[in-house]
Parts: C-alpha cells; sequence; structure tokens
C-alpha cells in the first residue's frame, strides 16, 4: 500500500510491504517501506471495534530510518483477532510519515492476529467492569478445565456444602459485550457496558448422597470467539450453578474464567 495524507492525496511514493499479514503474539511482524526517504514512525495497532465507536491502541512501535527495514515485536500476550457479531478485535501495521501541509501522510495494512498462550484465571484488576464470580450459600463451583473458545471444552465440579436433595442446573454461557460510553472518560461518568448472548448450554444434576461434589462439561462449539477482555470490547464464558430454594428463591454460585485481559 502507499503513503497517503489524510485528505487521499499521494504523498512520497512509498509503499509498505510486509513479509506476512499474519502475525503471531511473541514473534515479530517484518516489512519494508519503499521509497522513504525520511524518517517514519512505525506502529503495530490494536482495534476495538463495536456499535458504540472504535478505539485504536498502539501497542508496539519503532522509528523508522530511510533505507532500514520495518520490525515490530508483538507482546507475548498479545490476543488473537476476533470476528464477533456486533464487534471486532483486530490488528494493523500504521506508519507515519511527515508531509507538506498541517496533515501526516500515512499508510495502514491489517494483520491477522494468532492469539499467545495465556493462562486461565479470574479477574482481580478489572474493576470497571461487571465480571460475576460468587459462591452460593450451599455450593460453589471450581472449574477443572477451561478451553475458552470455539472447539474448547469447559469442565469441573460443583460443590455441596450442604446436604439439601434438590437438583442443580449448570448453565454454560458465551456473550459478546461492549462499553457503550467510551468515549467518556471521567470520575462522573461511570462505564456502562451492553451485553448480547452468543451461546447457552445447561445440564441438571441429581444430587448422589454418596458425594459432596457433581461433574459437569461442556463442548464449546467451533466457530466462537476466544475469550478476551478488551477496553470497551469483551467476549466472556460465564459458568452458573442454580438450584431452587425452600422458599421459593434460586441460590446461584458464578464463576467467570477469564483468557486475554488488556490491562
Amino acid at each position: 500500500m502507499r503513503l497517503r495524507n489524510r485528505d487521499g492525496v499521494n504523498a512520497n511514493p512509498i509503499e509498505l510491504v510486509l513479509a506476512d499479514t499474519r502475525a503471531t503474539a511473541g514473534a515479530p511482524i517484518r516489512g519494508q517501506l519503499l521509497g522513504l526517504r525520511q524518517t517514519a514512525d512505525a506502529a503495530l495497532l490494536r482495534i476495538e471495534t463495536c456499535p458504540s465507536g472504535r478505539l485504536a491502541t498502539s501497542i508496539a512501535s519503532r522509528r523508522i530510518e530511510p533505507g532500514e527495514d520495518v520490525e515490530l515485536a508483538v507482546p507475548p500476550d498479545t490476543p488473537p483477532t476476533v470476528l464477533g457479531r456486533e464487534c471486532a478485535l483486530s490488528f494493523a501495521v500504521r506508519v507515519r510519515s511527515p508531509a507538506s501541509g498541517r496533515r501526516p501522510a500515512h499508510v495502514s495494512v491489517p494483520v491477522k492476529m494468532h492469539g499467545g498462550e495465556r493462562p486461565v484465571h479470574e479477574a482481580v484488576h478489572l474493576f470497571d467492569r461487571m465480571i460475576a464470580s460468587f459462591p452460593a450459600r450451599g455450593f460453589h463451583v471450581e472449574l477443572s478445565e477451561a478451553v475458552l473458545e470455539g472447539g474448547g471444552r469447559i469442565a469441573g465440579r460443583v460443590h455441596l456444602h450442604d446436604r439439601a436433595p434438590r437438583s442443580i442446573e449448570v448453565v454454560v454461557r458465551c456473550e459478546e459485550t461492549w462499553r457503550t460510553n467510551f468515549q467518556y472518560r471521567n470520575r462522573r461518568q461511570p462505564p456502562l457496558w451492553r451485553s448480547e448472548p452468543l451461546w447457552r448450554d445447561s445440564v441438571a444434576m441429581e444430587r448422589d448422597p454418596d458425594r459432596s461434589w457433581q461433574p459437569f462439561a461442556f463442548a464449546i462449539p467451533a466457530g466462537l470467539p476466544a475469550a478476551v477482555e478488551g477496553h470497551t470490547v469483551c467476549w466472556r464464558y460465564e459458568v452458573e450453578a442454580r438450584r431452587r430454594g425452600r422458599a421459593g428463591r434460586s441460590e446461584r454460585a458464578v464463576v467467570t474464567p477469564l483468557r486475554f485481559d488488556i490491562e
């Protein structure tokens, strides 16, 4: 692609050519700037797109001199490219170079990212969003396996604290979530989030009097996104166990495992 300024007029005849438009977390992205005659700035952008807008964040950058190849180090904890129902997480290499006038010339080439491996964990620092994780009075949920992406699997146990004979239903769901007011960044305007379901499955388990826990396992259908917590877009897998209480009220225990979370 050729370097252009923002009003669409060609600047110097500079072209960005990447060795491969497929990138992998932890591995460098390499390319060439053909015809570069002045210093330019290269950056790898993480782009979050949702119905509320678009947020581009630089996650790697460097200054490029004439005659020097482009090489950007991709952070090893970078999540993969995700195309959801309403939202998307994408990546691009952008090069900016000074141009005549007030507007800098730039070129951007999209890349498809293959995410690195991140251990499954629970949120301990994402205080600006509601991520459910709590036990019930009479039971709690523990996960033994969580491959949080299409074709993966979620398995675990419901541990019972009492001897109530009532059955327990376990529900797993994948939701696409995005921030509706991310343009506002002040303490008086807290983040507001909207969620849409992508997938849901459930199983009912009868109480076994001979043991204090009940196992469960779910296969995640192919095509669902990896679990990612972005600044403005998220894809979450939530596991909920629930049973009807004596007074008609439902008891609930929820675990929301995370894989990629963007700090």
